[in-house]
């Protein structure tokens, strides 16, 4: 087992946030330039074809979630030449599978019934070419995480961020909307080759098909979670994609793009002790020893979350004012959502909690439950002419009830459900200015 040192993750921990928001924000300048170069319409229409990207990375059936289930779970149990072989096995799965999807992919942009997408198809194309990619990609990012070596896979995924910004920018202005996902496609091939040339040679690359069918039986029920929880994430995009016109889109898309800033922090805290959870319960298989870490995490997502929300709030009107005045419609939804991903931020490392411990099957049927509820929602709001606003209202509806059960879900393996409503409240402390940025706004509204 591989040892953790408080020294050393307070190091790691503390590059990660760099390297998260540094890339965030890359990412957040390169959603700004394209939405200023772009315009609505167009950007509408890349937001749309960018979907396959999102929904496109969970086409691996799971290979990579078991990963990130099973091999910590190994190493923390002492059993390091097993978790190379599943390592190995999970890298041919990875690639046989996700390669199907590409070739659906581009079956499907010459026989779509939709114009959007047949009109579009070297986009489309291009896409699933960067999600196979893409999966590799993570699949070196897995590996140097579970190996302990955070900052190599922080430092990748920053350089794939300012990759991505310098060819799509670059290309856009040659080929549009194209020219995007052929500089994203570039990008991800570069860095693929550059962190892949050193993980293939540590791994034992013989495909084990009884291991691997291991790794999709673990893996793909979270891979449904994670699935189900991406769409929660994005129904309201998804409504607003099917529901409204394009510009709509596009001023939605800019608010989303600020809103969602505070829950990167929450992703990053959920890598680290996640895998530390992970590692803990293969040693000891006691889920008191992982109480500990839950409460910290939350405690530091809790305080730290709130405060970017705010800055988050506070520079969004001059930036998009002055830089992105066509888009000044999206200042309406911006602290909406940002409330909202707080929520989301806590429910995150709940959901990372009840997998390490086994207990994702909750996670799943929450999700399966909330799914369609937030969808008649949506469309109720649209038939009802509340138009985007009431989309922002939604999803904050959305994540604060999702967390909620989630928490009581979470704590009721240490305590009785009455406690863990009450923890529930103390933890939502932190939240409360923000909480009444939120009722003011409702109140104008």
């Amino acid at each position: 087992m591989i040892k953790w040192s408080r020294r050393k993750a307070i190091s790691d921990l503390s590059i990660a946030f760099i390297s998260q928001y540094l890339t965030q924000f890359i990412l957040f300048f390169r959603n700004f330039i394209f939405a200023k170069l772009l315009g609505p319409a167009d950007f509408g229409l890349y937001s749309a074809i960018f979907l396959f990207f999102s929904y496109g990375n969970y086409s691996n059936l799971g290979v990579i979630d078991g990963l990130s289930r099973i091999v910590p779970y190994e190493l923390g149990a002492g059993r390091e030449s097993k978790a190379r072989e599943f390592l190995g096995s999970g890298f041919w799965g990875l690639n046989l599978i996700t390669s199907a999807f590409l070739i659906s992919v581009i079956v499907y942009s010459f026989i779509s019934p939709f114009e959007t997408i047949v009109e579009n198809k070297t986009a489309v194309i291009l896409t699933a070419i960067a999600v196979l990619l893409n999966q590799n990609f993570t699949y070196a990012l897995l590996y140097y995480r579970v190996k302990h070596n955070f900052k190599k896979a922080y430092i990748f995924q920053l350089i794939q961020a300012l990759l991505d910004l310098t060819f799509s920018i670059l290309l856009l202005f040659k080929f549009r909307t194209v020219g995007i996902f052929l500089g994203m496609t570039f990008s991800f091939l570069l860095v693929c080759f550059l962190s892949l040339k050193g993980v293939l040679r540590e791994i034992n690359l013989i495909i084990n098909w009884k291991l691997l069918r291991k790794i999709l039986g673990v893996g793909f029920q979270i891979l449904l979670i994670g699935f189900t929880y991406g769409f929660l994430m994005s129904i309201d995009k998804f409504s607003v994609a099917n529901l409204f016109e394009k510009s709509k889109m596009g001023f939605y898309s800019v608010a989303v793009g600020f809103g969602v800033i505070p829950y990167f922090a929450s992703v990053t805290v959920g890598q680290f002790i996640g895998q530390r959870m992970i590692e803990e319960f293969g040693r000891s298989k006691l889920k008191e020893n992982l109480k500990i870490f839950l409460d910290e995490s939350l405690l530091v997502i809790a305080f730290m979350t709130p405060l970017i929300s705010m800055l988050t709030i506070s520079l969004a009107e001059p930036l998009i004012t002055i830089f992105l005045p066509k888009y000044v419609e999206s200042l309406r939804y911006i602290d909406k959502l940002s409330i909202a991903y707080y929520f989301l931020s806590l429910g995150a490392m709940l959901g990372t909690f009840l997998i390490a411990v086994n207990q994702q099957g909750k996670i799943l049927v929450l999700n399966l439950i909330f799914i369609p509820f937030i969808l008649l929602l949506n469309f109720a709001v649209f038939k009802n002419g509340f138009d985007l606003l009431g989309i922002a209202y939604v999803t904050f509806v959305n994540f604060f009830l999702r967390t909620f059960i989630l928490f009581v879900l979470s704590y009721v393996n240490y305590s009785k459900i009455f406690p863990s409503v009450i923890s529930f409240v103390k933890f939502s402390l932190p939240s409360l200015p923000i909480l009444m940025v939120f009722c003011v706004e409702v109140c104008k509204s």
